[in-house]
């Protein structure tokens, strides 16, 4: 049994996440022609489409993997919707009027069925009508039984009003083509060799929105044009001239934070006797730091020698305040002079060191690419901060 529960829960949360991905792709694609439209995930139905508060479109989603899932006249993904839809329409008999149902369904609804007559062209809602009532009386099917039930019993004008209101979309996109058809959508918002990273900070906001809003700790509905508007931002994040940033809101886990409490950048900062509070901070900036550029380099968007020569900067703004600090203490002066001394250059780069990578300026990247040249010994605050590489290498850091 651990093997088909294992599958099904695969396939669910596969189903969930193609719901997101198809949301997603169907907000850019009404960008143009429905600004004024917000997507709702899980509220009035699987994906929806809404304007102040009311559906004006209801998506069922229906994902399957590794069989086709056809749209028979008994199908269970067929009347599962129906269901859902029936009870709507005989709640609210205007609904047909006002909303319009979809069925997206990577299955295949076969030549002359219900579903082949409820597609967008060469359409008969009275052939489907039929087909489904007979099926309705005939069926066997305990998994319909209750949407046969209220099929049936819906009055005919009801029925007919529904049917019209309902487009079926079969063989459409499974998760991995939908994905492909979200870059084709978004071809011209950055170059070619990098649409594909581009999605995939799309993707990675769209889904923190679809948590919120699910959650409740976001809006339940999510307008078109704040899809557009990250794109926007992304554009301009993509430009040739540009670089993404990633990271300038991340924070480490407890677990990495206690991994890189032990590294040599922050052993330094301790030497000059920086505060707890000061370290945190220093951890940070060196784990957003680590972390974007070593995204930059795995997506190759930083060109031939850019990050050394960022790196060459900030030793060469370093070298001569640090030299100077050294010309200034007397010699044999008390350790504790060598100490404040330290604490006012590592000031200037907590308070003035601003140096910009291309078109990144943020502050996490100064900061934090000091603290990896700290921890190369590359750069460092005390006047004798090199004794502790001296110290590592004779395995004085343990």
């Amino acid at each position: 049994m651990k093997p088909a529960s294992t599958h099904e829960a695969s396939a669910s949360a596969t189903g969930y996440l193609f719901q997101c991905r198809y949301a997603l792709l169907a907000g850019l694609q009404a960008i143009a022609k429905s600004p004024q439209l917000e997507i709702s995930i899980e509220k009035f139905d699987d994906v929806g489409f809404e304007v102040d508060g009311e559906p004006t479109q209801l998506i069922q989603t229906k994902h399957h993997v590794g069989k086709l899932g056809n749209l028979t006249d008994a199908s269970v993904d067929l009347w599962k919707t129906l269901l859902i839809w029936a009870k709507r329409v005989a709640e609210d008999v205007e609904a047909p009027f006002r909303i319009k149902f979809v069925l997206l369904t990577t299955g295949l609804a076969p030549d002359g069925s219900a579903a082949a007559f409820l597609r967008m062209r060469e359409r008969d809602e009275a052939a489907a009508d039929q087909l489904l009532l007979q099926t309705a009386a005939s069926s066997k099917n305990k998994e319909n039984a209750a949407a046969y039930h209220i099929y049936a019993t819906l009055p005919e004008d009801l029925r007919q009003s529904m049917l019209k209101a309902i487009l079926v979309l079969d063989g459409s996109p499974n998760i991995v083509d939908v994905g492909d058809e979200i870059a084709r959508e978004l071809v011209h918002a950055a170059p070619r060799d990098q649409v594909d990273h581009l999605v995939e900070r799309l993707e990675g906001w769209w889904f923190g929105v679809v948590i919120k809003a699910l959650s409740g700790a976001g809006p339940s509905a999510i307008p078109v044009l704040a899809i557009d508007q990250r794109v926007d931002e992304l554009r301009e994040e993509f430009r040739r001239d540009a670089l993404p940033v990633d990271y300038a809101s991340a924070y480490p886990s407890p677990t990495v934070v206690a991994e890189l409490d032990k590294r040599p950048f922050v052993k330094q900062l301790r030497r000059i006797e920086i505060g707890p509070r000061r370290v945190e901070f220093a951890i940070r900036d060196y784990y957003r730091a680590s972390e974007q550029r070593s995204r930059w380099a795995r997506e190759e968007l930083l060109v031939g020698g850019e990050l050394e020569s960022y790196e060459r900067q900030l030793v060469e703004a370093w070298e001569p305040r640090h030299a100077a600090l050294v010309d200034e203490l007397a010699p044999g002066c008390p350790p504790g002079e060598k100490v404040a001394a330290g604490q006012l250059l590592y000031k200037w780069v907590e308070n003035e060191a601003q140096f910009t990578l291309r078109s990144v300026r943020d502050r996490f990247l100064t900061h934090g690419s000091y603290h990896i040249l700290s921890n190369r010994y590359a750069v460092g605050w005390h006047p004798e901060y090199q004794s502790d590489q001296d110290d590592a290498s004779d395995g004085g850091m343990g």
